[in-house]
């Protein structure tokens, strides 16, 4: 069945709206965005775009920069990322639409603890295409538990930073409990600041 536009912008806009009135940062079960589209060369001025995140159901590392003890762990179908504590992740993601005057990114991930409790600290910067010259846009630490997945967003305004503009996403398990994390099913959203609320 083919969606008419008008529905199409209509049902992206309140999935979105969902994922970014959720708050800065929180652990929960929030709204899958993989329905998302990918990025075009040209976007309406108040859509949404599902950037590209490399390797972010974690198949592989590629695209990743990897600081410390980090390896790809499995169970059944599904891939993670595994992180020792004081290792983190990081990768800059190409801002395909930073042609707004302003933009807003969230950041949602799936993550739990091998045993007991962790502290995942998550950060964005504005950046270049090698995470460098960052200039920082919101940041979180949480705690998460071992069993289940729990699930982790962020949400930040973008700062103005010259073109290729890239969003600089780092995941880091913070040094302190001795015990691993795990990390899976990374998507970085970007959308007009002006169409959501950053808490």
């Amino acid at each position: 069945m083919k969606l008419l536009p008008s529905f199409r912008r209509s049902y992206r806009a309140a999935a979105v709206a969902a994922l970014f009135f959720a708050g800065p940062a929180l652990a929960g079960n929030m709204p899958d965005p993989t329905h998302l589209p990918r990025c075009h060369s040209f976007i309406e001025a108040d859509a949404t775009c599902l950037l590209p995140v490399k390797s972010g159901d974690f198949e592989s590392l590629a695209g990743w920069e990897t600081l410390g003890r980090i390896a790809i762990g499995t169970e059944a179908d599904n891939s993670y990322a595994l992180l020792g504590y004081g290792s983190a992740l990081q990768q800059s993601v190409y801002a395909m639409f930073y042609k707004w005057d302003g933009a807003a990114y969230a950041l949602r991930f799936k993550v739990r603890s091998t045993s007991g409790d962790a502290q995942v600290h998550v950060a964005l910067s504005m950046s270049d295409a090698n995470g460098q010259f960052k200039k920082p846009i919101g940041s979180t630490t949480t705690t998460v538990s071992g069993g289940g997945w729990q699930v982790v967003e962020l949400v930040a305004n973008g700062k103005p930073f010259p073109p290729p503009a890239h969003v600089l996403v780092e995941i880091t398990n913070v040094e302190g409990p001795a015990t691993a994390i795990h990390v899976d099913d990374v998507y970085l959203v970007e959308a007009p600041a002006d169409a959501v609320e950053v808490l």
